[in-house]
C-alpha cells in the first residue's frame, strides 16, 4: 500500500505523484501555512526532500543542498552517519522501546558518559523527546527543590514552545495568542551585568540562560555576564540553569558550550545533535544542589528522588536513542570532531568576516563559536533575501526567529574543506546578488 515511499530508486510518475500528494496532503492535513512558508514548497524544482547523506540533502529528484540549517542543530553529524545507523540496528535485532519496569543498562551507560563530560559536578540525567519539553522539566526541577516559584530569563531569548518554554521566550508574536502563560517569569536585558542584581534575588528559583543564544542572531554575551549570573546564583540562592538545546552537544568545539565561559551551571539542557541526527533524544542534566535543593531546604531535603514519576516520558530514553546517543561520542572522538570543529568554525568565520568588510552595504558582522556561525546583514529583508539566494544555489540556511536579519550558518561538524569553500562562494555570490538588486530597485 505504501511501498512507493520506501522505494530508493523513483519512476518519474512516481515523483510527480509523491510531489502531488505531498503538497495536498500537507494542505488538507497537515498545516496550510507551510506550503506558503517554506522555500521548498514554493519551487517546483526542488519539491520534495527524499534522502540525505553526509552534509547533503536531496530532493526527490536527486537534487542536492549542501545542508548549513542542519535541522536547526541536530545534524552536528550530518545525515544518517553509518556508525549511528549501525549501533541503532544492533539495538533494533534485540529490543524496540522499554519496558518501563525493568531498568534500561542503555540510559544508565549514557547518563553516565554525558556526566563524565560535563563542566562542574553535573552528574544527574532526566531524558526528555525535545528541548522545549526538557526545559519545563527544568523549571519544574527548580521549583521544586527550592521552594521558589520566579524564574529568570533574557531578552532575545528562546526556549520553546510549550507552555513553560513559552513563557520563558521573549517572541511576543509567538506568545500573544497563547495568554495568560505560566506566570512567575521575569525577562532581564541579556548580556547586562548591572541590571543582574535588579532580577536575581531571593525569590529567583532559577535562572535560564542561553550561553550563546540562537534565535536571537547567535549572540556571544561576555564572558563577564554569565559569571556574573554563577555569582548571584550562588548569594541569592537561585540556580544556574543553562540552555544547550542548540548550542550544546559539539556544536561549538566543545560538547557543552559552557566550557568556552569557564561556567559550571546547576541545570543544563541538552537536545538537537544529542540524538546523533537519527533518534529524538534531548536530556537535562542536574547537580546535587539542583536535585536536592539542600542549600535551601535542609541536609535531608529528598529533591527530587521522592518522586521520580515528576519528570519521566513514555518515549524519552529509548533504547534507540539512547543507541544513537552513545554512537554519537564514538564518532565525536574517533573522528575527533570537536577539534575540528573549532578550526573549521575558525576558518568559516574568517573568510565570512572578510566578506562582511567587503560588502557593507548588504551585511552587517558574522559572530559565534565553532561552527554555529550567524551572519547579520543590514535589515531583516536582506536577510530573507540572501536566504533565498543561497537557496537558489542549493545551500541550506535559515534566518534566526527573534532576529530575522541573521541568518544561522551551521554545516555538520563532518563537513570537510572543499565543502566550507562552496559555502563561502556561495554566501559571496548570493550577496552580490542582493547587491544587484538593491542597485536596480
Amino acid at each position: 500500500m505504501f511501498d512507493h515511499l520506501f522505494k530508493t530508486e523513483l519512476t518519474p510518475e512516481e515523483e510527480q505523484q509523491i510531489i502531488e500528494t505531498t503538497l495536498k496532503n500537507y494542505s488538507e492535513h497537515l498545516n496550510p501555512g507551510f506550503v506558503q512558508m517554506k522555500r521548498s514548497a514554493k519551487s517546483d524544482a526542488h519539491g520534495v526532500e527524499w534522502r540525505g547523506e553526509g552534509v547533503w540533502m536531496y530532493n526527490i529528484h536527486g537534487h542536492r543542498f549542501l545542508d548549513c540549517l542542519g535541522g536547526y542543530g541536530v545534524f552536528a553529524l550530518g545525515h544518517r552517519h553509518p556508525h549511528v545507523i549501525k549501533r541503532v540496528k544492533q539495538t533494533m535485532e534485540r529490543i524496540g522501546l522499554y519496558s518501563q519496569e525493568l531498568l534500561n543498562p542503555l540510559q544508565a551507560v549514557l547518563a553516565k558518559e554525558i556526566a563524565d563530560r560535563a563542566p562542574g559536578d553535573l552528574k544527574y540525567v532526566y531524558y526528555h523527546c525535545g528541548g522545549a519539553e526538557t526545559n519545563d522539566a527544568a523549571f519544574k526541577l527548580a521549583r521544586l527543590t527550592t521552594g521558589r516559584q520566579v524564574h529568570v530569563t533574557f531578552t532575545k531569548s528562546f526556549h520553546g514552545k510549550t507552555f513553560g518554554a513559552l513563557s520563558a521566550t521573549n517572541r511576543p508574536v509567538l506568545k500573544k495568542k497563547f495568554r495568560p502563560l505560566v506566570p512567575g517569569f521575569f525577562m532581564a536585558p541579556y548580556n547586562d551585568i548591572d541590571a543582574l542584581k535588579d532580577y536575581i534575588t531571593e525569590e529567583v528559583a532559577s535562572v535560564i540562560v542561553e550561553p550563546i543564544q540562537g534565535e536571537g542572531g547567535i549572540n556571544v554575551p561576555d564572558r563577564e555576564f554569565l559569571n556574573a549570573i554563577r555569582r548571584l546564583c550562588d548569594e541569592t540562592g537561585a540556580l544556574m540553569h543553562v540552555d544547550e538545546v542548540q548550542s550544546g552537544w559539539g556544536r561549538t568545539g566543545h560538547y557543552f558550550c559552557s566550557e568556552h565561559f569557564g561556567i559550571e551551571p546547576d541545570i543544563v539542557s541538552l537536545g538537537k545533535a544529542l540524538g546523533g541526527g537519527l533518534a529524538t533524544q534531548s536530556a537535562f542534566i542536574a547537580n546535587d544542589r539542583a536535585f536536592y535543593g539542600r542549600h535551601l531546604l535542609g541536609p535531608n531535603n529528598p529533591g527530587a528522588t521522592e518522586n521520580p514519576w515528576w519528570f519521566t516520558n513514555t518515549f524519552a530514553g529509548s533504547q534507540l536513542s539512547c543507541a544513537a546517543s552513545l554512537a554519537s561520542i564514538e564518532v565525536y572522538e574517533q573522528e575527533h570532531l570537536l577539534a575540528k570543529a573549532r578550526e573549521k568554525g575558525e576558518y568559516l568565520k574568517s573568510r565570512i568576516a572578510d566578506l562582511v568588510a567587503k560588502h557593507p552595504r548588504t551585511l552587517k558582522e558574522i559572530r559565534g563559536l565553532g561552527l554555529w556561525l550567524g551572519l547579520e546583514c543590514q535589515t531583516g529583508e536582506l536577510g530573507a533575501k540572501l536566504a533565498d539566494e543561497l537557496f537558489a544555489r542549493d545551500i541550506l540556511v535559515a534566518q534566526t526567529i527573534n532576529n530575522p536579519a541573521t541568518i544561522r550558518i551551521q554545516p555538520p561538524l563532518i563537513v570537510e574543506q572543499a565543502e566550507l569553500d562552496i559555502v563561502l562562494n556561495g554566501i559571496e555570490d548570493s550577496v552580490i546578488a542582493c547587491e544587484s538588486v538593491a542597485k536596480a530597485v
